[in-house]
């Protein structure tokens, strides 16, 4: 007799499609390409925010003029002391005369503010001495530092940052509302304190004061020159009273910095992450977890932050102020007023401006083509992060297009490999 035996049915070997196709490593190039750009994007955003506001004192004084010395506790002493001579000389007189000198050194806005006090009092040690000897101080030489109040000092302007000053007939005396040839204000014109710049020692036009240059200055050196002139003010304090009021200073000063630092680094951040995730989730043994899709969310989470980050850097001023400065290197005058280095009264020059007043950024006093130290390493920073900012995106959008397609990829050859077409079932005869 015959019975039926019955073969079960065996899926055939497949074979399975071969991985490293060219689409293949199209994808991993792009992915490389994407990385690089990432990577180099990220560095530069986080470099120009990092330093964006911490440009060393020393080229804002270099180019303000033409030397990188800081203010010190000597320079202070000096300058107060040739001042209080000029506003004693002034309050001495009487009526129109009064009047007159004052004028010269500022008013009664100026040098001459509160007329009624003739000399500085001491701080006796006491809080409250302390207190109105700083206010007091502040109203007489604030219209020199363009320093409103007390509290104010953090955005005063180069004449109390830098030691020594412009030879410039035109800004070189900012005491006086006149020219300096009135008698018994010489000394103001002198840079007390400091020295005026010499041949050689170039220098550049600046802004007015209400773009706040000092804003982008590192917080330590800031701390630095204010700490000496707390020092000259009171030579009394002990060094713990210097070391807190500097800590203070310093303290306020990163405070005003670091929420405009924290959201430009935001947007490189999330990008750093979700470069991370999206290179892991490349491996065949993660392409199948939620690792793909985890990485897919950061990075398009990691733009928009990039897109909204550029609004932020608009909120430093860096590209408002690089705008105030002018290139004259292919001009000369009338264009560009001072072009040429020509000695002014006393042997003065004049740094180059441009017709409508804005400074040239490319010619100093000596009618050289050299760039304006400060104001270069503000566009290089500012250009920096915006450069950055494209790599970054260039770098996700390449990153976006090859996991998203890559997942699949390795989807389908997996399934492809594991269930592929099976033998058809057969019947046979066999004797028993």
């Amino acid at each position: 007799s015959f019975r039926f035996v019955f073969s079960m049915a065996v899926p055939a070997a497949a074979p399975v499609p071969k991985l490293y196709t060219f689409a293949f490593f199209c994808r991993l190039f792009v992915a490389f390409v994407g990385t690089v750009f990432l990577i180099s994007g990220i560095t530069l955003q986080i470099y120009s925010a990092g330093n964006l506001y911490r440009v060393p004192l020393g080229l804002l004084c270099q180019a303000h003029a033409g030397t990188p010395d800081f203010s010190n506790v000597e320079s202070f002493r000096n300058l107060i002391n040739v001042a209080m001579t000029s506003r004693q000389r002034c309050l001495s007189l009487n009526g129109s005369s009064r009047d007159s000198c004052c004028q010269t050194i500022g008013g009664y806005a100026g040098l001459c503010s509160q007329p009624n006090v003739g000399t500085i009092p001491s701080s006796n040690g006491t809080y409250a001495a302390a207190h109105y000897k700083m206010k007091l101080m502040t109203e007489i030489l604030g219209a020199f530092f363009n320093v409103p109040a007390a509290n104010m000092y953090i955005n005063a302007n180069p004449e109390f940052w830098c030691r020594n000053c412009p030879n410039d007939y035109r800004r070189n005396c900012p005491f006086l509302q006149q020219d300096s040839s009135n008698t018994g204000i010489a000394d103001l014109c002198a840079c007390p304190g400091g020295n005026l710049s010499q041949p050689g020692q170039p220098f550049w036009g600046t802004i007015g004061e209400d773009m706040l240059s000092s804003d982008y200055v590192l917080c330590s050196d800031k701390a630095q020159v204010y700490s000496a002139w707390i020092q000259a003010l009171f030579p009394e304090f002990t060094p713990d009273q210097l070391s807190h009021a500097r800590s203070t200073f310093l303290g306020r000063c990163r405070r005003d910095k670091n929420g405009l630092s924290y959201m430009l680094a935001v947007g490189p951040a999330l990008a750093a992450v979700a470069t991370a995730l999206c290179v892991a989730s490349l491996s065949r043994a993660l392409a199948n977890t939620p690792l793909p899709v985890i990485g897919f969310e950061v990075a398009i989470l990691a733009a928009a932050m990039e897109l909204i980050a550029f609004w932020p850097l608009s909120f430093t001023g860096a590209a408002a102020l690089i705008a105030r400065y002018a290139y004259c290197a292919d001009y000369r005058e009338p264009v560009v007023l001072n072009a040429s280095a020509r000695a002014g009264p006393g042997g003065r020059r004049s740094a180059p401006v441009l017709y409508n007043g804005s400074p040239c950024y490319d010619l100093n006093s000596d009618g050289a083509e050299a760039q304006n130290p400060f104001v270069q390493r503000l566009a290089v920073l500012n250009a920096g992060y915006l450069a950055g900012g494209v790599l970054v995106l260039a770098g996700l959008l390449a990153l976006l297009a090859v996991v998203s397609r890559h997942a699949d990829a390795l989807f389908e050859l997996t399934i492809a490999g594991r269930f592929g077409p099976a033998r058809p079932t057969g019947v046979r005869w066999a004797r028993p």
